[in-house]
């Protein structure tokens, strides 16, 4: 994976850009979307399940990966770090 890039509704995208992330985009078209992600195979896209539930086919691809629209959807504040973590490859404080 050479980058990151962020696909999310709004207030996703900005609370990435927030935390550093400088190709989060809102965005909502789902062609849009499509040609974003057919274009980027070896970019890591982060999008979140409020998107993901317009365009479902982002689930069959497999630089795509999708989180919850809200920290309430974890179980714990661990969890949402750990993911994040994951999917940024840094731990990110979040409160």
């Amino acid at each position: 994976m050479d980058s990151l890039i962020v696909i999310g509704n709004r207030k996703f995208a900005i609370g990435m850009k927030l935390a550093g992330i400088k190709r989060s985009f809102f965005m909502e078209d789902r062609k849009k979307i499509l040609e974003i992600v057919k274009n980027n195979p070896k970019e890591l896209i982060v999008t979140n399940v409020s998107i993901a539930e317009k365009v479902p086919e982002l689930k069959e691809f497999k630089n795509v990966v999708i989180m919850p629209d809200d920290a309430k959807s974890f179980g714990s504040i661990d969890d949402l770090k750990e993911l994040i973590k994951s999917v940024v490859g840094i731990e990110i404080e979040v409160v």
